[in-house]
């Protein structure tokens, strides 16, 4: 669903063809997007040749998939605020420390009760919100 929305987000281009994904099959509903997401940068799949399509989104993975939007799109991503203020900031795995560094200095993401809760699986309404704050980034 992230990679559909953000192909969206971009306008929709065009992609190369194959996904390079062994587990994306060719005429998915999310077969663009995932290969123009892999293409533009914005994924690399979960190991192994694989996507996972299928599979939940986290925090921290949505984190890197805006993050790695917002520098496809050429945005300012400067701003940065330490996870430390966060009880679990540490808790968030190395390539995603960056990311997630940016959308909470941003104001993309904010957490809860002072957590930031990175590996959590995002829910549809945290994602529409998250989605939301970045359109407002892009004014």
């Amino acid at each position: 669903m992230m990679a559909t929305v953000l192909h969206r987000l971009a306008g929709t281009p065009a992609n190369s063809g194959g996904s390079g994904f062994a587990d994306v099959a060719a005429e998915q509903w999310f077969t663009d997007a995932v290969t123009w997401a892999a293409d533009s940068g914005l994924v690399t799949g979960m190991g192994e040749g694989k996507f996972m399509p299928n599979g939940l989104v986290t925090r921290e993975q949505m984190a890197v998939m805006l993050y790695r939007m917002a520098v496809y799109l050429e945005l300012d991503t400067t701003a940065q605020e330490g996870l430390e203020g966060f009880s679990d900031g540490a808790a968030a795995s190395d390539w995603a420390e960056t990311a997630l560094a940016w959308a909470v200095g941003a104001g993309i993401l904010q957490g809860s009760g002072g957590q930031l809760k990175p590996q959590n699986t995002a829910s549809r309404a945290e994602i529409a919100t998250v989605l939301m704050r970045f359109e407002e980034l892009k004014k």
